[in-house]
């Protein structure tokens, strides 16, 4: 990033073409298979659910499903269509810096591995707008949707990474409306590997609910499950268990859900 832009928090067109390219670099490129989006327990259009992929950051949406990518052969989204709206507030947003929160971590063939989330508030003007992109770019990131500064206005950016070992990399983001929060049973979610880059089945799941889901079920290849429960008290702040969790800044809660080595993610929906 140019001393300029940090200075004037101008930003061109130019300037958000190349932030884009900077917030792409090192992100792992791929093709994912189209999955399809859940409301309620059942198929629907797909709205935006958005996934890492270098150059573009951007969906890929076709034949009324959602293309996920970002990870080599790596699975697919949901995406609730169901969206409660609640009024906006005029507290001032967290600027420079995002809110962040590890959604799970554990240990596997003695590699650590780790599932975060980042949180950026909603700037309610564009002088806060052009401030919150300009610390977005310092942090390497960038939501591929929004192409001018005030573009953000309004609007809140989460962005999820995944790390084995020495390996990071962005698995999928989203801007929402501020007062834009899931309903009921709809849910949003994404599938990758756990090792980046590697072979075998797709096991790790992300995703978020509303705040009033009580138990997630993450259904795999081999017809097993795992139920996750939404957690409270000092479970909360243990992130080896898995579960339904709060993120700081989110509207919404979030779950992470971990296959057996031996099979593959296959379908998750909220289940109370």
């Amino acid at each position: 990033m140019s001393a300029d832009r940090e200075t004037n928090h101008d930003m061109t067109h130019t300037d958000i073409a190349v932030l884009l390219a900077d917030a792409a670099d090192g992100v792992e490129i791929g093709i994912a298979p189209t999955q399809a989006v859940i409301r309620g327990g059942r198929r629907r259009r797909a709205r935006r659910w958005a996934v890492a992929t270098a150059a573009a950051l951007a969906i890929v949406g076709t034949t009324g499903t959602l293309a996920l990518a970002g990870l080599p052969g790596d699975g697919g989204g949901h995406r609730g269509a169901q969206v409660a709206t609640h009024p906006p507030t005029t507290a001032a947003p967290r600027l420079g810096e995002p809110q962040s929160t590890t959604l799970a971590r554990g240990t596997e063939d003695g590699k650590e591995w780790d599932v975060w989330i980042n949180v950026w508030g909603a700037p309610r003007n564009a002088a806060e707008a052009q401030t919150q992109l300009v610390a977005m770019a310092e942090y390497g990131e960038f939501p591929g949707d929004i192409r001018k500064a005030s573009d953000l206005i309004g609007k809140s950016a989460y962005f999820v990474r995944r790390s084995y070992g020495d390996q990071r990399s962005l698995v999928i983001y989203s801007t929402l409306l501020k007062e834009s929060r899931l309903a009921d049973t709809d849910l949003e979610s994404g599938s990758a590997r756990l090792r980046p880059a590697s072979g075998g089945p797709v096991r790790l799941v992300i995703g978020r609910v509303g705040k009033s889901a009580q138990e997630v079920t993450c259904t795999w290849q081999d017809g097993t499950r795992t139920k996750l429960h939404r957690l409270s008290g000092e479970a909360v702040d243990a992130r080896q268990e898995q579960g339904i969790r709060p993120a700081d800044g989110s509207p919404d809660n979030w779950f992470v859900c971990l296959a057996p080595k031996s099979t593959g993610f296959k379908s998750v929906f909220v289940t109370k």
